[in-house]
């Protein structure tokens, strides 16, 4: 086993499970109780941009050695605690993208995989009681770093950073992050619980896929705007079974090639300006959508972005 690929998948299992949706929902979706997460994430991700990182290894440890501690105290956090949870989640991120651009894409496909077959088993768990998953991931990621080796370069790659990129990674991100908010308040479309198996499954399949016939990220623009199209109106035709199928099988297909865009970066000041808008802006911007019960504006930004596509992409490529 590659041990940075175990680093890599409980950092998102720790995001999914403990960040985005375990405190979140132990905090009832507060915002007034909540709001210094997603501040001390934008600080975190903005620091690890400009400073100079000349002990990545030293970094990480420390910084899942301050994520353990936190978690010690889940769910009680106080708003400098929540601060502190954002600031770690902001910071390691650009970090752990930059030292995987060592391995292959095969090894990214495996992370995101184990991540999703385990944050999809492990979803339907209350939120209340996931201080042992809290615990146990920042462990895991202790041990996996200690026994990984990291092969970062002397020197980061310069090439010039399309901004247009990243307006179509926010986007994808700002359509997945809407639908899964709102799919997790919906009592009547609760698919993780009855659907659980086949979630895991689709989402599989779609690693698969993008790992075997996955090209450029920017090549495959037209069919992940036809899925996340598809899987809008499956929400809205209340299809479920089907819903199951389609929506897992994009969100996996997207993510492999965004990572492995944002990995290919090669440079972690822009990898962490990248994650300010993909991480933060954008999935903010969907939990507010959710949270206003207002899906329909993120299906007029797909619509739109629709009819712009020819024009926006001759622009980017």
């Amino acid at each position: 086993m590659n041990f940075l690929v175990l680093v890599l998948s409980s950092q998102l299992l720790y995001y999914l499970l403990i960040a985005q949706t375990g405190v979140v929902g132990a905090f009832d979706s507060h915002i007034h109780d909540l709001y210094t997460l997603p501040i001390g994430g934008v600080l975190g991700t903005l620091l690890s941009a400009f400073w100079n990182h000349r002990h990545i290894r030293g970094e990480l440890f420390g910084l899942f050695a301050l994520q353990l501690l936190i978690s010690w105290f889940y769910p009680y956090y106080s708003l400098s605690m929540l601060f502190s949870l954002g600031f770690v989640v902001g910071y390691t991120t650009p970090l752990l993208l930059y030292i995987f651009r060592s391995q292959s894409m095969g090894k990214l496909a495996l992370g995101l995989g184990i991540s999703y077959a385990v944050g999809t088993a492990l979803y339907t768990y209350p939120f209340l009681e996931r201080g042992a998953i809290a615990i146990t991931l920042p462990l895991v990621s202790i041990l996996s770093l200690y026994f990984s080796s990291l092969q970062t370069p002397d020197t980061e790659e310069k090439k010039p950073f399309q901004w247009g990129l990243l307006g179509i990674m926010m986007l994808w991100i700002f359509a997945d992050s809407a639908l899964f908010e709102t799919l997790s308040r919906s009592d009547g479309m609760d698919i993780w619980s009855c659907y659980t198996g086949l979630i895991i499954a689709s989402h599989l399949i779609g690693v698969f896929l993008a790992y075997r016939y996955g090209k450029e990220f920017l090549s495959q623009t037209r069919l992940i705007w036809m899925l996340f199209g598809i899987s809008y109106a499956l929400y809205w035709l209340r299809e479920p079974i089907l819903l199951s199928i389609v929506y897992p099988i994009v969100i996996s297909y997207y993510n492999v090639l965004l990572f492995q865009a944002l990995i290919g970066i090669g440079k972690i000041r822009y990898i962490a300006l990248s994650m300010v808008g993909v991480g933060w802006i954008a999935a903010s911007a969907a939990n507010g959508v959710a949270l206003e019960h207002r899906l329909w504006i993120a299906a007029i930004v797909l619509g739109m972005f629709g009819i712009i596509y020819p024009w926006y992409m001759r622009r980017i490529i």
